[in-house]
């Protein structure tokens, strides 16, 4: 049984987001349910609902008919998430969005309470600071004032991931933290993709990515791809 990683290939994810990028929505709809068929044989009947529910409710937001995604995400939020996948951050957060673009405040902020205040892994900082930027959203929306029990989640996302700790106020914190993380992730990727230099050239970039980057967590990971490249040119 092929793993559910390969449930979606290359080739459907490529005619999707390319070919029919600007197709209306029951083009995209119709091309997914098609491809569904030609592979649910391969896989368990959950993993294919729950694959076909995502994946029809990302269409149905990036083509803004949120009612439409909304029966969906409150569907996929309400059943664990089969195993081996990604896994339903990405849902939750498009559900809370999804309300708050409806004018569903109170509907996204109590998803965001269930999801923002139980205590964190030191591994889910990234998470943390995703739900905190859907709730500076949020309160810019609702004209709310901050929530003071949520500044424990901004000092979390600041230990765990190794941010410079700044003084603002914590909605511009929450700002702060995810545009600088954003600048750093882009930088990073843009560096491990770059395909047409050397080995040396690689590991030079990261070195001068090393030295100018403020946040631990992307520090941390470069060192680990430095030593990488390293090793991998003294074989």
């Amino acid at each position: 049984m092929p793993h559910s990683n390969e449930f979606f290939s290359k080739e459907f994810v490529l005619k999707l987001h390319r070919e029919l990028r600007d197709a209306d929505t029951e083009t995209k709809v119709q091309f997914t349910l098609d491809y569904i068929d030609t592979v649910k044989a391969d896989y368990p009947p959950e993993l294919v609902e729950y694959m076909t529910k995502t994946q029809l409710a990302t269409i149905y937001f990036d083509q803004e008919e949120y009612k439409k995604a909304l029966p969906l995400l409150e569907e996929i939020n309400a059943q664990d998430a089969p195993k081996d996948t990604a896994g339903k951050h990405l849902y939750i957060l498009l559900l809370i969005r999804t309300n708050r673009l409806l004018g569903n405040l109170n509907t996204a902020f109590s998803h965001l309470e269930q999801n923002l205040l139980p205590e964190k892994n030191q591994e889910e900082g990234f998470d943390t600071l995703d739900l905190l930027k859907e709730y500076v959203d949020l309160c810019h929306d609702a004209d709310w004032e901050f929530d003071p029990r949520f500044q424990d989640k901004i000092d979390f996302v600041v230990e765990s991931l190794g941010f410079e700790d700044k003084d603002l106020k914590p909605l511009e914190m929450i700002d702060f933290l995810a545009k600088t993380n954003l600048e750093w992730n882009v930088r990073m990727g843009k560096i491990i993709l770059k395909k047409d230099i050397s080995g040396e050239e690689k590991t030079q970039l990261f070195e001068d990515f090393l030295k100018e980057c403020p946040i631990k967590w992307y520090r941390d990971y470069v060192k680990d791809m430095i030593n990488h490249y390293r090793s991998r040119n003294q074989d």
